[in-house]
Formats: structure tokens, sequence, C-alpha cells
């Protein structure tokens, strides 16, 4: 069952998405918005002639790439006030005739038919954060017509152990500040063991340099076609990773992609170290107590994705080396993620 979004995130959520700025800083993002135009415009089969959803439309963007690709109708679903900035942006480039403008939230709204292809842009840092993903769900459920498509209809999820010394050494510094027992005469050193718990449940979002990964990925494929609302309750990601380099295995590092699966192209967005950057980055959930590996070494366990109200989730993380104690268990909120490394 997924609990409930807390009210006051919701709108903290909706007035953050509500600013050109916070718009810009997406389309400003070139492999995300020029992957979704080739996405969508070079699978003109899929398009041409249909009735297509645009899920949190926010500037109109990915509806205008939509009727650029053929589509005979478009339906531009915004819930904030951005509502106003996409009608006054689509006006502009004369596509008013083929997208109208929805404003409210999909469980409220109605469309005069079902339509052909959901798109949305629905991901946050690893894949999951701010839950938009039930949004695209439930506009699939409640307006795509049997034999429609979704766009992205696809994604993945990766993980892999890393090593970061630098990284680890400012968090544990930072974790320091607080056993001063002399901070302008004040002892702060009783906040020091929740500081350090605190700290460390904050994972990092930043570049991964793929050098620093310690073993080959895991991935995990998910099919938005074919998940229910439910499944996005609670997300268990097992792994079990062999070691290629000796030293601290310092946490996990976790990223995404998402398919555009088209009839006449399949076309990939990778947030993976090794691509481009994006604003998703990579996130990186860091261990309070590193343990040692050699090569050869297996780590096994799991990382559990549980929604929460802060629209988002926590990380509960488990895990084993072979042959050894089990790991001290680890629970991360991506919701207060720090830019640190970045």
């Amino acid at each position: 069952m997924l609990p409930p979004i807390d009210p006051e995130w919701a709108a903290a959520h909706s007035v953050h998405y509500g600013f050109l700025a916070s718009q810009q800083n997406m389309l400003e993002d070139a492999q995300r918005t020029g992957l979704y135009r080739t996405g969508i415009t070079a699978n003109r089969s899929d398009f041409s002639g249909r009735t297509v959803l645009d899920v949190g439309a926010g500037t109109g963007i990915l509806s205008i790439f939509a009727a650029q690709a053929g589509a005979r109708k478009v339906y531009a679903v915004e819930g904030t006030h951005m509502a106003e900035h996409a009608r006054r942006l689509i006006e502009g480039v004369g596509l008013s005739d083929r997208i109208e403008i929805v404003r409210g939230s999909l469980s409220e709204i109605s469309l005069a038919s079902k339509v052909d292809i959901v798109i949305s842009e629905p991901w946050g840092f690893f894949l999951f954060h701010e839950r938009m993903v039930e949004a695209f769900l439930l506009a699939r459920d409640r307006f795509l017509a049997p034999g429609g498509k979704l766009f992205p209809g696809t994604a993945r999820l990766w993980l892999a152990p890393f090593i970061d010394q630098p990284l680890y050494d400012s968090r544990t510094h930072a974790a320091a500040f607080w056993e001063q027992t002399d901070f302008f005469g004040v002892d702060l050193s009783t906040m020091a063991e929740v500081a350090a718990v605190e700290l460390f449940a904050m994972p990092v979002l930043g570049p991964v340099n793929p050098q620093d990964l310690m073993a080959s990925p895991a991935v995990y494929p998910f099919d938005f076609a074919k998940m229910s609302l439910g499944d996005l309750a609670e997300i268990r990601l097992p792994f079990e990773f062999i070691a290629t380099h000796l030293g601290p295995l310092h946490g996990i590092a976790g990223w995404f992609d998402v398919a555009f699966e088209g009839t006449d192209r399949r076309v990939v967005l990778s947030t993976a170290p090794d691509q481009p950057r994006t604003h998703w980055s990579q996130l990186r959930f860091l261990f309070a107590h590193p343990p040692f590996v050699h090569v050869g070494d297996r780590l096994r366990g799991s990382l559990v994705l549980k929604a929460n109200r802060q629209s988002s989730y926590d990380v509960v993380f488990e895990g084993e080396l072979e042959g050894a104690a089990r790991l001290p268990s680890q629970t991360f909120y991506i919701h207060t993620y720090l830019n640190w490394g970045n």
C-alpha cells in the first residue's frame, strides 16, 4: 500500500516546479531534452495522427515535440500555474490548435477520449525520488487506450559498489564538528552520535568516477506497461557483487536509464557514470563503517526502497561479505540528499 504524500511536501513540490527557473534547469540539460526530442520525433510511426497525453507537462516542451512528430491532438496536463506559461509558449509556436492545456491533478481531470500514447518525464534522482512515477502509471490506468504506448516505456536501475576516500573523509570530518567540547564555550558533543547517524543517512548526489567502481554493476529492469501502482510501495534490489579492486568499500552507487521503445527507433537516455552528465547525475549511499575487501570477495545483500510521505523513498541496506560477519544495516533517506561530490 502506497503511503499518502504529506500535504506540506506536496505543496512545496508544486511551488518548486511552478517557477520558470526550475523548468530552465531541466530544459538546459541537453541530454535530457535532446534525447526526449529524439525519442519522440524519431518515431513518427507511433505519433502521426495519434492522440497523446503529456503528464506533468511543465512548459509544454514534450507536448510540442509530440505535435512535431505528427500527433493529431495532445493533452498537456499540468497541476501548477506553470500551465499558463505553457499556454503562452504553445501559442507562440502556433500549436494551440493541436495542444490543449489541461490544468489539474490526474485523479480529478477528465478527457474527451482515451489516448494512444502517454508521455512524461517523471524521473527523480535514483529514478523513483519525488514519487512522480505514480502519476505516470495513474495516467496509464485512467487514460491509455488498449494497445497504447508509454514513452518512455521501460527503465533500468543500476547498482555498483564504489571506493572514494576523499568523499568518505569529508563526511567524517563534517560529523567530527559535533565532537567539539568547547565551541564558543558550548559543549556540542552530546549531539555527536545523532549527527553522525544523520549525515550518513544522507545520500550523495554527484558524479561518480567510473574507475572508482569496485565491481561490475547489477541491473534491474522495469516495464511501465506491466507495473502496478502497488509495486511502487516497496522495490527490492537484491545484489551479489564480486570485488575487482582492493580497498575499503565506501558504499553503493546507483543510476538509471530509460528507453523509448518506438516502432521506428529505440532511444535510450542514460545517467550512467560513463555517459554525458545529466542533472540527475548519480546517487551514492555512503557506509558509516566501510568494510575492507580483496579482489574476488563477494558482497551479497539488498537495497530495499520503501515509499515514504516525503515524496520519496527510504532505502534500507542489508549485506554481508562472504566468509565474514554481516555488515551493519543502514537506512538512507533520498529526500535528504547532499550535493557533496558535485
